[in-house]
């Protein structure tokens, strides 16, 4: 018995629509953003090594986590399908295979914890960054079944195109993590100083909140369907969400190579680059919500039988995220230093991060097309193009022009990040040209039409 439908679609996707889907995912993540920028002002205040530490430890965080959470991208793009062609069921089911992926990824992951300094040693870190870099990295992903539980709550609700409830989760987890920052890492009142760890077990503390409210609210619509692993759905999720996962592990390792190579370079430029990335990823962030809205609606669209949706959705996010993201690229350039000072780092850190910010302005404009796009590609299940043009752009041109630029022409972080806005604008590039043709819309239909016509396992007919 198929569960009660959700809401159609508009006969015509407008820029309206698409922000209506984006401005939560915006406040999700600029609170997730504040919550990095409060961790780096705290801990930038411990010492440079420190800083740098975060740089280094961070993106390994997210190269731990990156397959499983592009498996759950798939989950997304399946119940963003199901629920435009109003199957409830069928979407509830998906999420209960994202929940089952996020806790047994998440607990294999736990078992990373006992890496110790070398690991970052190897990257290039210096002993005194690598040591602080294992306590934070060590905290962290004790938290992985947390955070991609997160990220399983986030597919049903987003892909069922409720943003608002993953917003309010987030801005609840990220104010509990501004809290509980110099709390933990300064040892203020009963808490004991942890330093660069406590801002690591703020954040998990943040994740379990967050799972907390999630369960909450999810627990009585996902009763409804059965809790079992399924087969033939994960098989699915595997099919879409497997390239979405190796895309975003190789990706996340380019990252963390990319790092390295200006960790060899000095901790000056590794500190100044921390900075910069705080800065951008704010401006970064309409443009990210943006995609993440598209590749729901065109996800939904499909799903519905409006192929054409997508590519409506892809026009009007693009609009949009070049407006959002271009604006940001003026203030980069008009005053770049309003956005370092509140750091209060050295003057040679400070100097080089304001460079780095015009670098970044460029960055904002090529970045927003290439996003935007991708995020339509992702959401029609063309999952594999995705995939092959990331990581043939991040590894093939990315790495090779930043050792080039960086550290054989000895141009440091600017060289380095010229690199990465050329790459950016390739995959840019190549993402628009695919979207001008049909076939990534056929790839999608073909594969939810599939789905659609396989009789459904004993264990889902609720």
């Amino acid at each position: 018995m198929q569960a009660s439908p959700t809401p159609s679609q508009p006969q015509s996707i407008r820029a309206a629509d698409v922000l209506s889907l984006g401005w939560p995912i915006l406040v999700s993540m600029l609170s997730y953003t504040l919550m990095g920028l409060v961790d780096t002002l705290f801990v930038g205040r411990l010492g440079s090594a420190q800083l740098a530490a975060i740089g280094i430890a961070i993106p390994v965080v997210f190269l731990a986590q990156a397959f499983g959470i592009g498996l759950l991208q798939g989950v997304r793009v399946h119940i963003a399908q199901s629920a435009g062609a109003q199957d409830e069921l069928r979407a509830r089911r998906f999420a209960w295979q994202g929940l089952w992926i996020a806790l047994l990824l998440g607990l294999v992951l736990a078992a990373l914890a006992t890496a110790d300094a070398r690991l970052f040693e190897r990257l290039g870190a210096t002993e005194s960054v690598a040591g602080f870099a294992a306590t934070y990295f060590g905290i962290r992903i004790l938290g992985a079944p947390f955070a991609l539980c997160m990220h399983a709550f986030r597919a049903f609700f987003e892909g069922r195109g409720d943003t608002r409830t993953t917003m309010v989760a987030n801005v609840g987890a990220n104010g509990l993590n501004i809290l509980l920052d110099p709390l933990l890492i300064f040892g203020l009142g009963p808490f004991p100083a942890l330093g660069i760890g406590g801002a690591a077990l703020a954040t998990v503390l943040s994740f379990v909140a967050a799972d907390i409210f999630l369960v909450v609210r999810a627990y009585p619509k996902l009763r409804e369907a059965r809790a079992t692993p399924s087969l033939t759905l994960l098989r699915d999720v595997t099919r879409t969400g497997a390239p979405l996962g190796v895309r975003g592990a190789l990706d996340v390792g380019a990252w963390v190579l990319f790092v390295g190579l200006l960790a060899r370079f000095s901790d000056t430029h590794l500190a100044a680059h921390v900075l910069v990335v705080r800065i951008v990823s704010v401006s970064f962030l309409p443009g990210f919500a943006l995609s993440e809205a598209v590749s729901v609606l065109a996800g939904q669209s499909l799903g519905a039988g409006r192929p054409e949706g997508a590519r409506e959705a892809w026009r009007a996010g693009l609009r949009l995220a070049i407006g959002f993201m271009g604006g940001a690229a003026l203030l980069f350039v008009a005053a770049p230093q309003v956005f370092v000072a509140p750091f209060g780092v050295s003057e040679d850190v400070a100097g080089l991060a304001r460079d780095l910010l015009l670098i970044g302005a460029l960055f904002q404009l090529v970045d927003a097309a290439a996003m935007v796009s991708q995020g339509a590609l992702t959401g029609a299940g063309d999952t594999r193009f995705v995939m092959v043009t990331s990581v043939l752009c991040s590894w093939f041109v990315n790495l090779p022009l930043a050792w080039f630029l960086a550290l054989h022409l000895r141009l440091g972080a600017p060289g380095a990040w010229l690199g990465l806005t050329l790459e950016i604008g390739l995959l840019a590039v190549l993402s628009v040209v695919r979207i001008q043709g049909s076939r990534w819309l056929e790839t999608g239909r073909g594969q939810h039409t599939a789905q659609a016509s396989s009789a459904p396992e004993p264990a889902d007919a609720a």
